[in-house]
């Protein structure tokens, strides 16, 4: 067993009430992730107070507190990574509005800042490359965390191309990759130029650039160069949307594959590619471009390779619960010895030393119903707890989560979660959760959504429909072209499941859902009304004619360019489909709604423009249909920060309160 360890009470708040108030699940979570050093003697923690975000170093030994840095409004700590034992790079996550003069239909956007700071947090120093946005991008790119020379990283950026207008007379980005001076901040753009096709770049583990990869037409063209040449080579090509062709191309033998890291041997790569159905992880070796299987999973996809101590030492694959599957002997049986001492919990190493003595863990159960992180010292046989992840949480007011399987109409088996509040009878009030994407999926473990209905006194059940992704590309290509269809009625028949098993009152359902599930509540109001006593719909698409409008004027029609190509190819065609499509957007049928309607919106969502909520509204207006509306000002897609979160909270709480109350 591990010795006991002092706890950081500095951030653990006193045990919770049987019914926590809505901050405790709409906050964010205490602390989001620890991040430990090379030598494993410090560590970094993103913490998240009231109004803000921040990141703090400590000294494992001592507990003390050494430095840290706060990010400013509208902003939120993304991720934080240790260069060095002296030297962190940290992105911050930013929702910036842009001015009406340059659009009127998009009035935000998501772009991301890097900096560099000191392990005491002092003078910080902003990373500023040569791109197009003046120390912001739309996404951190990070090529290496080490870069081939002393205090470097390697980051990958849109600079305005040497060939300025291309034929179309607009401006000609080019992906170049930046070296920036972790210690000055000072970036150089590479000579490597690629050519005005190349659309990102890889690093071997020493920080060499290895890899290129080129969009030629409708096609990716992989490149890579021996370990000690200057020289490229094509060792694959695939189509450029692998949507389309998975789980095999006729462009090549093996299909689809995407790179994963360079292994010992600087002649092979890890991939995650499809051997058949499920996603795997292989060995591709770049001399005689053959795959060797690694590991692959007989239900799930393989989600990626597990790197520690800067080896490939497992695989992360999302059963019922997120799982690390380790098939390196060391680190199976540090694995086996953390579980030992957690019985009935579930862990997983997040952060590791170089060594591999000083380890990050997230442990959650009884214990811990939201989560902790710990920091486990081996040499000492300690762990330290840092704090829960929602500290106002107990296991009094979270619901017991299942993981069960129903039959659809048509015989397909489809997975869910099932949360249930404890102590609980039968023919409860219900709440019909779907995920967003909708090639996503539901991970088990605690949800601050569902649980917080939980505590309120309902059953939600979260159904893994098809088009989810995680369980196979049959599942997950079983939603194309089938919005308001099979996928909906996937969720019809996880009702039938809660009636037919007298878990829910068939007058007590609501369903509720954001982006995807926004959509697959307003379609389970207007297409199925007679299931569902209410509905909330969050940023939820409600014409998806309009939406592929909306995508085509902001992503172009190029085949270039990956949205309006997506979304034809999963929704369906605005034109050939046209009939279909109608027949599937809920503000086409406003009339058909039985139950109130709750509609949430970020004004600055820049996946789905609140545009979408608007038409619902005025749908609903017209159709004399009861509604709410509820506008988020400064918020994107995602409900980034808490003031957000617990004002959505607050309203859905008093919504289902009136409408749908769970006694």
């Amino acid at each position: 067993m591990f010795a006991a360890a002092a706890v950081l009470g500095a951030f653990v708040s006193s045990s919770a009430s049987a019914a926590p108030p809505v901050e405790a699940f709409g906050s964010l979570p205490a602390v989001q992730s620890i991040s430990i050093s090379p030598s494993g003697k410090y560590f970094a923690i993103v913490q998240n107070m009231p109004g803000q975000s921040a990141v703090k170093t400590f000294d494992s030994a001592s507990l003390q507190q050494i430095g840290g840095i706060a990010a400013a409004k509208q902003q939120r700590v993304q991720s934080v990574a240790w260069h060095s034992d002296d030297r962190l790079i940290v992105s911050v996550a930013e929702v910036v509005k842009i001015a009406e003069y340059l659009t009127e239909d998009l009035k935000g956007t998501n772009l991301c800042r890097m900096m560099s700071i000191p392990r005491d947090g002092k003078n910080p120093i902003p990373i500023l490359p040569k791109g197009m946005l003046k120390g912001q991008f739309f996404n951190c790119d990070v090529v290496a965390l080490h870069g081939p020379t002393p205090n470097s990283i390697l980051i990958q950026d849109g600079v305005v191309g040497g060939s300025g207008l291309n034929s179309k007379s607009q401006v000609k980005i080019d992906v170049r990759v930046h070296s920036v001076d972790v210690l000055t901040g000072n970036a150089e753009v590479l000579p490597e130029l690629g050519n005005r096709n190349t659309s990102g770049w890889g690093a071997d583990t020493k920080g060499n650039l290895r890899l290129r990869f080129d969009r030629l037409g409708g096609e990716i063209a992989m490149l890579a160069r021996p370990d000690g040449s200057t020289d490229w080579f094509e060792f694959h090509r695939q189509p450029a949307y692998s949507f389309e062709s998975m789980p095999t191309s006729t462009a090549s033998k093996i299909g689809i594959m995407f790179p994963a890291g360079f292994a010992d041997d600087p002649n092979k790569l890890f991939v995650v590619y499809w051997p058949g159905d499920k996603q795997a992880l292989g060995l591709f070796d770049l001399r005689t471009k053959q795959i060797t299987q690694v590991f692959a999973d007989p239900k799930y996809d393989v989600d990626g390779p597990i790197t520690r101590t800067k080896k490939v030492v497992g695989a992360f694959v999302s059963r019922a619960m997120p799982e690390q599957v380790f098939f390196d002997d060391r680190w199976r049986k540090l694995q086996a010895n953390i579980m030992s001492n957690y019985p009935g919990h579930h862990v997983q190493i997040t952060s590791s030393s170089d060594d591999g003595n000083t380890h990050a863990l997230f442990v959650e159960g009884p214990k811990w119903p939201g989560g902790a992180f710990l920091v486990l010292d081996v040499k000492a046989n300690e762990a330290t707890l840092v704090s829960a992840a929602y500290p106002n949480v107990d296991l009094a007011s979270t619901g017991e989560q299942k993981y069960i399987t129903y039959a659809a109409r048509d015989g397909i088996n489809i997975d869910a979660y099932l949360t249930v509040p404890r102590g609980s009878g039968k023919n409860l009030a219900a709440i019909m959760l779907p995920h967003g994407g909708p090639a996503a999926r539901d991970d088990g473990g605690f949800d601050w959504l569902s649980q917080f209905f939980a505590s309120r006194g309902y059953v939600v059940l979260q159904p893994q429909y098809r088009g989810s992704t995680g369980f196979g590309t049959n599942f997950a290509r079983g939603g194309e072209k089938e919005w308001g269809l099979k996928m909906q009625d996937d969720l019809s028949d996880g009702v039938k499941y809660l009636v037919s098993n007298g878990i829910a009152d068939p007058s007590k359902i609501c369903i509720m859902g954001w982006s995807y599930g926004g959509y697959a509540a307003m379609a389970g109001a207007t297409l199925t009304p007679e299931l569902y006593r209410c509905a909330i719909a969050g940023a939820g698409v409600s014409d998806l004619i309009e939406m592929q409008l909306w995508e085509q004027r902001f992503s172009g029609n190029d085949s270039r360019q990956g949205p309006p190509r997506y979304w034809r190819y999963h929704m369906g065609d605005p034109n050939a489909d046209r009939a279909k499509l109608l027949a599937a957007s809920p503000a086409k049928h406003a009339d058909r709604v039985k139950g109130p309607m709750l509609l949430i919106h970020g004004e600055l969502d820049s996946v789905v423009p609140i545009q979408q909520s608007e038409l619902m509204a005025d749908a609903l207006k017209a159709a004399g249909k009861p509604y709410e509306f509820v506008r988020l000002a400064d918020e994107n897609h995602n409900i980034t920060f808490a003031t957000t979160r617990i004002k959505t909270l607050k309203a859905m709480d008093e919504f289902l309160a009136k409408y749908n109350p769970a006694h």
